[in-house]
């Protein structure tokens, strides 16, 4: 009971702003509707958030604040009463993504992007670990969408990279832009929050073969998989193991590599992945899947499904 009061406190202090209207169809994204509802559940906010993160990297401010305030709605439903009182013997947990939520949507007003894409971060996070819990406990909400929905898969879009592809419901999307290697830039990733199923972890990623390869025009498929080979050593991976490098496969239509291999990681032990990439004029597309060795099966349908559903809609 304390522990929720101080959160409550926290929340005043912060002088954050409560209370949205309803949820509203998004112009920019069609086919992603969120109606007017009375049913609450982790499921639905961390639909809303991860599609906060997406309109984030879009830089949708307006669609970011908008999904952002229906994920705070429903948070609030689960924690507060019919009264608007902080319901009895309520988890902590909620009270924890509301205020990363709410976070967010102040550190988007006071324009410091940098601090709201680490709170986005967390708040699906966490989000992701409660419906983890939800699901070892057998317990199922309903959640009601128009959102595209494919056998409990979502749609992850990416305008300002020209990428969409499916992921499960109930893993994590993670608003990750940074550098790697001379042009490089991991996008986005997406990862199953439970070290006991081998912490399954997919991402995708562009790179700019221009500044990879500045003495060539033209970059083949060859060329592309030799100098990933390159550069992936004991260094960035320590005991690393290579099972097959290939140049039989296909992303998003196109003839790709294949690079598998395992590895040693210092926190979580031994580790198995597969990366899958192709050349389309200057730039090169990876997307690759990452698990504990003893659970990589277990996942590698889900990471299957994702590259066959990865789609290039431009490439600008």
């Amino acid at each position: 009971m304390i522990t929720t009061l101080c959160a409550v406190l926290v929340f005043n202090s912060l002088g954050i702003r409560m209370g949205y209207a309803i949820y509203i169809q998004s112009n920019d994204r069609p086919g992603t509707t969120i109606p007017a509802t009375t049913t609450t559940s982790p499921s639905l906010a961390k639909m809303l958030v991860d599609n906060a993160i997406q309109e984030f990297q879009n830089n949708d401010i307006n669609n970011t604040i908008t999904y952002l305030a229906g994920a705070e709605q429903e948070l609030s439903s689960l924690i507060l009463d019919g009264n608007g009182s902080v319901a009895h013997q309520i988890s902590i947990q909620p009270l924890t993504i509301l205020l990363f939520v709410k976070t967010a949507i102040q550190s988007i007003d006071d324009h410091d992007f940098r601090k709201a894409r680490i709170y986005l971060n967390l708040a699906d996070q966490e989000l992701g670990i409660s419906m983890l819990d939800t699901s070892n406990s057998k317990t199922k909400a309903t959640a009601t969408t128009n959102a595209t929905f494919d056998k409990n898969y979502l749609t992850y879009t990416n305008n300002k990279y020209g990428i969409k592809l499916q992921y499960p419901h109930n893993w994590v999307v993670e608003a990750d832009d940074y550098t790697t290697g001379a042009g490089g830039m991991q996008i986005a990733s997406f990862y199953l929050p439970d070290t006991n199923k081998g912490l399954p972890f997919f991402r995708i990623g562009v790179d700019d073969v221009s500044k990879e390869f500045p003495n060539l025009q033209k970059v083949s498929i060859n060329q592309y998989l030799h100098r990933s080979l390159a550069h992936k050593n004991s260094t960035g991976f320590p005991g690393f193991n290579l099972i097959e490098s290939n140049t039989n496969n296909r992303l998003a239509g196109n003839l790709a590599y294949t690079i598998a291999w395992t590895y040693t990681h210092q926190t979580y032990g031994s580790r198995k992945s597969i990366e899958i990439a192709t050349v389309i004029g200057g730039k090169g597309y990876f997307v690759d899947y990452t698990a504990a060795t003893a659970n990589f099966s277990n996942y590698l349908p889900d990471a299957q499904n994702m590259i066959k559903s990865f789609q290039i809609t431009s490439n600008g």
